[in-house]
Formats: C-alpha cells, structure tokens, sequence
C-alpha cells in the first residue's frame, strides 16, 4: 500500500505537538515583516521563548509582548501560549559569580592620562578604588583597540 510522506507523518505526530508545528509553519504570517527580526527558540506548554536580532527589538517586542500574546493565541486552535521570553540571538546567558579576585588580569596599559581624568581620580580618596579606576579606564581603552 502506498501512502504519502504528509499522511505518514500526520499519523505519526500527535495532537499535542500538532499545534506547535502549526505555530513554526505560521511564523512568518504572524509576524509579519518583523519575522527577520525575531524567531522561535523554544516552545513549551504555554512559554514561547523567542530570538532576536538585538537588544532594540528585543525592548520593542517586549513592549508589545501583550499583543504578540494576543495574535499568536488568535493563529492557534486555542490560546495556548500565555508568556512569551525574549533573548538576544547568539547570547547566552549563564549564572557565574566573578569576583574581581578571579577575574584574567590584563597587562597593564602604557597609556598617560589626561590631566582631566588625573584631576576626577585625585578626587577619589580611596586608594584602592583610585587603582580600581584607572584599571577600568586601561581596560576600556584595549577593548576598543
């Protein structure tokens, strides 16, 4: 007997993740342009973990996270997602505590300071956080390097 890839796999996926692929298949039409802008990470029972671009999308779609909800569920044969999680695409994000004990320390930089910042450090009473600060500002000026 012959029968078609479609109604083999209709057969062999269930009804629970029957609406799950219905919402990957209906992506694009539910976001509409911004479907280049955000993608599906993750679907649980009722959280959509959602990918995007960058941090500005991120904080527009979160903004409009009340209306996303509203028409995704109105895609779906029933509301079924009731939160939606953004995160930024190719971030991930881990629980580490880093104390400045722990932290690689870099060489330090040949660079002289300017007498505007050697005047705000003079200020700083603290020896310790005097260090801390130019340390920081050596820091800033490699990473943009």
């Amino acid at each position: 007997m012959i029968h078609d890839i479609k109604s083999l796999l209709d057969s062999l996926i269930s009804n629970q993740t029957d609406w799950k692929l219905q919402l990957l298949n209906n992506w694009p039409k539910i976001m509409g342009n911004l479907s280049s802008k955000v993608s599906i990470e993750k679907i649980t029972d009722d959280c959509l973990i959602l990918s995007v671009v960058d941090s500005c999308w991120l904080q527009e779609l979160y903004l409009m996270s009340t209306m996303l909800l509203k028409r995704i569920n109105e895609k779906l044969d029933q509301p079924r997602i009731k939160q939606l999680r953004f995160k930024t695409a190719g971030v991930v994000r881990t629980k580490t505590k880093t104390t400045i004990a722990t932290r690689t320390k870099r060489p330090a930089s040949n660079r002289v300071l300017s007498s505007s910042e050697q005047h705000a450090l003079s200020t700083v009473k603290d020896i310790e956080l005097q260090k801390a600060l130019k340390d920081f500002l050596n820091r800033c000026d490699q990473e943009n390097e």
